[in-house]
């Protein structure tokens, strides 16, 4: 099996090259042998280069919490991070997290640090994980940094499940109601039109309209579940791009009652997200660049891109939010007070706790209200198609008697 590697020979001159071993161990204990230091080694596919190899994907909310739990529970328990990574792989062995975890034991026994090793997995790791974990290890605090890292992805993973379990139960009403409605309209109403058509009786105006646009209506809606799904997959599994997913996600915080939850959790997560940056101790520029980064809406994205610039060029940090439109008072007072106690970090904090319970209450309310309100919505759209069948045979009957 060979490898690429690079290493150091001395302080000033660093070396690179293939070599042929069995393993990566072996590779490493080889270049020792040669009296080289090494930095990075690669395994080399044959016809390929080691940026072609395959890479796993991207580390789930929950995988990812996973892998910082364990590796800072490890480290915590006195075990050194390649064996804490090692436990781990391990521990997963055939999934994505046990494969990203063999990956960095093996560059970390080869010399590279974790951060490193993390940033050239390339997209597996978010670069919010990515820089906490190099500010842990500058700062000797890997162990806690990685169980911050583990609780504020745990806590964004419950705060998103519950935005989503707002939407689910509208969602599976409408189905239900959409289920019914084509079922009436593709099987029962041909019938009727045949009995209809028999009699030689005038077909009342709201019938006509129902058979007219019963089916158009039918499949047009079939086709958008059908486009959503598809968008929803494409999405996921990267056939489609990203812009798309923020078109669909501005689309969303327009709605009256979605909007504002929406912009909520999406404040609650960037007010964590900075709190956690600024804890592990990152300036402020480069911690804005992150929640930028990490921000799902266009406009929240670019309003912290702004401000970042703002700060940069002196202006404080509040004013730079008040300059930039971000309407949220709560945030805005907090973060003020933080400038004045010298303690931004915990002012975020404070901010994420306060907006995450704001969205706990909508969801609670949201839930409350729209179940009666969709199960109107879609009786009386059902209730209509009903009555506008039976209305023909109502004056049949009339007309015999």
């Amino acid at each position: 099996m060979q490898f690429t590697y690079r290493a150091k020979q001395d302080p000033r001159t660093e070396a690179s090259g293939v070599i042929e071993a069995v393993d990566l161990s072996a590779a490493v204990t080889h270049l020792k042998q040669m009296g080289l230091y090494p930095l990075e080694v690669v395994p080399l596919e044959k016809g390929g280069s080691p940026e072609a190899a395959a890479r796993p994907r991207r580390l789930s909310r929950a995988a990812l919490s996973l892998w910082a739990r364990t590796v800072g529970q490890g480290l915590q328990a006195g075990l050194t991070l390649t064996q804490a990574l090692h436990l781990l792989a391990e521990q997963e062995r055939g999934r994505p997290t046990g494969q990203i975890a063999k990956i960095l034991e093996e560059r970390v026994t080869a010399g590279v640090s974790l951060g490193e090793a993390m940033e050239h997995l390339g997209s597996c790791f978010s670069p919010v994980a990515i820089h906490l974990v190099k500010s842990g290890e500058v700062s000797g605090a890997l162990e806690q940094v990685l169980q911050a890292l583990a609780a504020q992805v745990e806590a964004e993973a419950e705060l998103l499940a519950k935005v989503r379990g707002a939407f689910v139960y509208p969602l599976f009403i409408l189905a239900v109601g959409m289920g019914t409605m084509a079922v009436l309209i593709l099987v029962v109403v041909p019938k009727l039109s045949l009995l209809f058509a028999e009699t030689g009786q005038p077909i009342p105006w709201m019938t006509r309209l129902m058979i007219s646009s019963g089916r158009g209506l039918v499949w047009g809606a079939g086709l958008g579940v059908a486009a959503s799904l598809i968008g929803f997959l494409g999405i996921r599994r990267g056939w489609l791009e990203v812009p798309w997913a923020q078109w669909g996600m501005g689309l969303l915080a327009r709605l009256p009652w979605f909007g504002r939850l929406i912009a909520h959790a999406e404040i609650a997560r960037l007010s964590s997200t900075l709190g956690l940056l600024l804890g592990q101790g990152l300036p402020l520029p480069q911690a804005l660049q992150l929640g930028a980064a990490a921000a799902t809406r266009p406009q929240l994205r670019g309003q912290i891109q702004q401000s970042q610039q703002m700060v940069l060029e002196g202006m404080n940090l509040s004013a730079s939010f008040r300059r930039v439109g971000l309407k949220e008072p709560f945030l805005l007072t907090v973060v003020a007070m933080g400038e004045v106690q010298g303690d931004l970090s915990r002012a975020f904090q404070q901010a994420g706790s306060r907006y995450q319970q704001e969205v706990d209450r909508a969801v609670k309310v949201i839930g409350t209200l729209i179940e009666p309100v969709m199960i109107l919505l879609v009786g009386v759209v059902v209730g209509g198609i009903i009555f506008s069948m039976l209305l023909p045979i109502f004056q049949i009957n009339f007309s015999v008697g």
